[in-house]
């Protein structure tokens, strides 16, 4: 039994390496706290298959150094690092769960996950299932809609709402920082660069903010936060 801990948090890094070796006490475990770390776990690997580094599980933190421009799981897959990915991770909103789902996460746990459903759920994928927590998959059901078409969405023809400046709901910290890119008139892509976020992310965010701003598109919609006074004026003012 081979498992990866990939967790950038020295502490919780350390408590979850403990977790699996209490579950598989003869397994071997080995901790990364970068994934700039990746490329020397697959030039280890060269004596059974060139490359490539096989572990029975692999447990992984959504938000890791090394991961800019790209996904996680891409970047575990491009170092030649496979097996099931267990996503554990402290970014716990329910966008961050559907992007480690669609890039081929086997499950999504937040850290707030009580111990022993963890070591549950790990086993699980270890031995080819998959887990989502249930308020995590209502939470996708409520927020994707996955009947109506993104890019529809995003571009809307409807009438804009009443009560022009007035949120429907507060953003939140991404959707302010998708909001001030799309002033600037980046694309889905350069948004997505920018922020570490798959492209259907950015297009779910802004879907989300269009709907809470009552705006019909994206032009709308930058003019509605403006007038509400939502925009800073660079993104160095966003919060991180």
């Amino acid at each position: 039994m081979r498992i990866l801990v990939a967790d950038d948090h020295p502490l919780f890094r350390d408590a979850l390496e403990l977790s699996v070796r209490q579950a598989w006490p003869n397994a071997e475990v080995g901790c990364i706290g970068s994934l700039l770390e990746l490329p020397a776990l697959g030039e280890a690997a060269n004596g059974s298959q060139a490359g490539i580094a096989r572990y029975d599980l692999i447990v992984l933190d959504w938000r890791m150094p090394g991961a800019e421009g790209s996904d996680p799981v891409s970047v575990l897959r491009q170092a030649g690092i496979q097996g099931p990915v267990a996503v554990v991770t402290g970014a716990e909103e329910p966008l961050t769960a559907l992007e480690a789902l669609r890039c081929g996460a086997e499950a999504f746990l937040p850290k707030t996950t009580p111990r022993r459903v963890l070591a549950q759920a790990l086993r699980l994928v270890a031995e080819g299932g998959s887990f989502v927590p249930k308020d995590v998959a209502l939470d996708l059901m409520h927020m994707t809609d996955l009947s109506l078409d993104i890019d529809e969405a995003e571009e809307c023809e409807g009438p804009a709402l009443d009560g022009e400046g007035a949120l429907s709901a507060p953003l939140t910290e991404r959707e302010q920082q998708v909001l001030s890119m799309l002033a600037t008139g980046a694309t889905n892509k350069e948004i997505g660069r920018h922020l570490n976020l798959q492209e259907v992310t950015v297009k779910l965010h802004t879907r989300r903010i269009l709907r809470k701003l009552g705006a019909r598109n994206r032009t709308d919609a930058v003019r509605r936060a403006q007038q509400a006074g939502l925009l800073f004026r660079n993104l160095d003012e966003a919060p991180s």
